[in-house]
């Protein structure tokens, strides 16, 4: 990768009014320079220039262009970094991308420019990240939080704690040295204290999670229950607009139907599943592949139908969690024809509207709370190394507490750093950042 040259169409496939071509390494002035006609010492930095791109072998005129410079280290990559900015649409943009590599650049590779980027130091695997979801943002919640991390604000938090986990090893590595000013020194109570409360801050922040998968990814809501407990109806009323069939005839529901909504920032894809009863042949299968569609859910919400409350067969209690966000939400549908008492659940009518914005705040709800913007955990990467880092603080904490050999709690402690800066990018393998950045557009 040292040493060479990449570009790549930095905007979406398709026409546009423009369309960009990035080029990026040690050569990148000189490349685009070849397609204009220009010298690179004749470029200007962070000027627009006009100009005619040309076929550097044929000499054959391409299109009439705005060219960027951007040289290092203050660029995006840290490297020298130029733009072809020409008129829209995927022909066009083929051919001045064509036209580049014939100057002497080479494809870049998924993700390329910013993995350069981290390489460079311009960002870290935390802010990369966040360029990702500030892509893949699928609300305005979720782009405020992507903003928040690609701000750095993630980042300075995790480094702060990797900086408290280093001063704490640095301790304990003094009292193995330096026994007469180690241990002694600091105090055993002291370190055991340090280590609890840097463990309980990793582990608050990987609770952040939750949140944060919600927002970037969105929460699947499946609507259980029996035949003709209006689910389908629900459906309806949740997404506005008439997207499942309802009629009085039970069995309506074959085959589960989804729909995708975004309630108070959080993108929420709502599945409505076919009823539960004795069935057989088509419906039967319906039946199963609506249950296994619900499995996959991250909440289930099952529906009560109000003539079974009435009869006191309905289900009791307000719900209950499952494995990691997977919980389930019990809600009286029909409740226009509801007798007595609720006993705290939540009722809801489709034809009236009853209690459909209460249930899309309990939905919204059992996501949790998470932190402020910019400080929410977006990736398991991320979760799995805070809790790694937080399981071995409180396992240094332990040694202390047991009175174990100081290098057990040094093992700990740097077991904990490690995490931390895998977090930011440090210590981490090729291959992991090989299927981070596969995930990233060409041009990204």
């Amino acid at each position: 990768m040292d040493g060479e040259t990449i570009a790549a169409i930095a905007t979406p496939p398709g026409s546009g009014g423009i369309g960009v071509v990035r080029v990026s390494g040690p050569a990148a002035v000189a490349v685009v320079g070849r397609l204009v006609g220009r010298a690179p010492e004749a470029m200007p930095d962070r000027t627009l220039v006009h100009a005619v791109a040309r076929d550097p072998v044929s000499g054959t005129r391409l299109d009439e262009v705005l060219v960027a410079v951007m040289r290092a280290p203050r660029s995006y990559t840290g490297e020298d970094v130029a733009e072809v900015h020409g008129h829209g649409g995927a022909i066009n943009m083929g051919r001045l991308l064509r036209a580049a590599l014939a100057a002497g650049a080479r494809p870049a590779a998924p993700g390329e420019f910013t993995r350069r980027a981290v390489a460079n130091g311009r960002l870290d695997l935390v802010r990369a990240e966040a360029v990702l979801g500030v892509i893949a943002a699928a609300s305005e919640r979720a782009l405020r939080l992507a903003q928040g991390q690609l701000e750095g604000r993630l980042g300075e938090r995790v480094a702060a704690l990797r900086g408290e986990a280093t001063e704490l090893l640095a301790d304990v590595e003094a009292s193995i040295d330096f026994p007469e000013e180690g241990i002694a020194h600091v105090g055993l109570a002291t370190l055991a204290a340090r280590a609890a409360a840097l463990g309980r801050a990793c582990g608050e922040l990987a609770e952040t999670f939750a949140v944060g998968r919600a927002l970037s990814e969105g929460l699947d809501v499946a609507l259980v229950g029996p035949v003709n407990a209006g689910k389908s109806s629900l459906f309806n009323r949740l997404v506005g607009s008439e997207r499942a069939l309802v009629a009085e005839e039970p069995g309506t529901t074959r085959d589960y139907v989804e729909a995708r909504v975004v309630w108070e920032g959080v993108p929420v894809t709502i599945v409505d599943t076919a009823g539960w009863r004795d069935a057989a042949g088509v419906e039967r299968r319906g039946i199963e592949l609506g249950e296994q569609r619900a499995e996959r859910a991250d909440i289930r919400v099952e529906l009560i139908p109000a003539e079974l409350r009435n009869t006191g067969r309905g289900g009791q209690g307000t719900g209950d969690r499952g494995q990691g966000m997977r919980r389930r939400l019990l809600v009286i549908s029909k409740g226009d024809s509801l007798v007595g008492d609720a006993e705290g659940l939540i009722v809801t009518s489709a034809l009236t509207g009853q209690g459909i914005e209460e249930l899309k705040a309990a939905v919204v709800a059992m996501v949790g709370q998470g932190g402020e913007e910019g400080l929410v955990v977006t990736s398991e990467r991320q979760r799995d190394l805070l809790v790694r880092a937080s399981q071995a603080l409180a396992r240094a904490e332990v040694a202390v507490r047991r009175g174990q050999a100081e290098e057990v709690l040094a093992l700990e402690a740097r077991e904990a750093a490690q995490a931390l800066a895998q977090v930011l990018g440090e210590e981490v393998g090729e291959e992991m950042l090989d299927a981070l950045f596969a995930r990233f557009c060409i041009g990204k």
